[in-house]
């Protein structure tokens, strides 16, 4: 099998059935994960932030522009929407203690994605969001499982 295919902030990826694709180090970041089962086709986004400025340089590293662009990319690439699943993975405080607006951005950026997703009428079948700690996520497009690892909790799988 070849080298999945690892996603740093702001980044994403389409692929097809057996690429996968990995997210190491979700802290408040989120993973959005769409899956065309029947085309076998995969996309992930590694948002950082909730709510892109108006002049954006990079629409990946926003929870807004980032989930709808995977959605166009993802059609681009011969899925149909009315195929498309969700899995989201990430969006941790990793700061409780801090008294900063910035504090619970992990929250946000879920919020802001799953308001997007309803609004494209895309169904979220899973997630592993919130929380305190880091986490990691191993999509295959083979069959559209996520395999999430967080630091001294058992493995996940989505």
């Amino acid at each position: 099998m070849n080298q999945p295919h690892t996603l740093g902030i702001g980044q994403m990826a389409v692929c097809h059935a057996p690429e996968q694709i990995v997210c190491l180090g979700l802290g408040s970041c989120v993973a959005i994960i769409l899956y065309d089962p029947v085309a076998r086709i995969g996309g992930v986004a590694h948002v950082l932030l909730p709510k892109s400025p108006i002049k954006c340089d990079n629409e990946g590293k926003y929870a807004d522009t980032g989930t709808r662009k995977l959605v166009k990319e993802m059609l681009n690439h011969g899925v149909r929407k009315e195929r498309l699943v969700a899995k989201l993975v990430g969006g941790a405080q990793m700061f409780p203690n801090l008294n900063l607006a910035i504090a619970n951005i992990g929250r946000e950026n879920s919020m802001i994605i799953r308001n997007v997703l309803r609004e494209l009428m895309i169904r979220i079948v899973a997630e592993d969001l919130g929380g305190n700690r880091g986490r990691s996520a191993h999509f295959n497009t083979s069959d559209g499982h996520v395999i999430v690892k967080t630091a001294f909790e058992p493995v996940k799988v989505l």
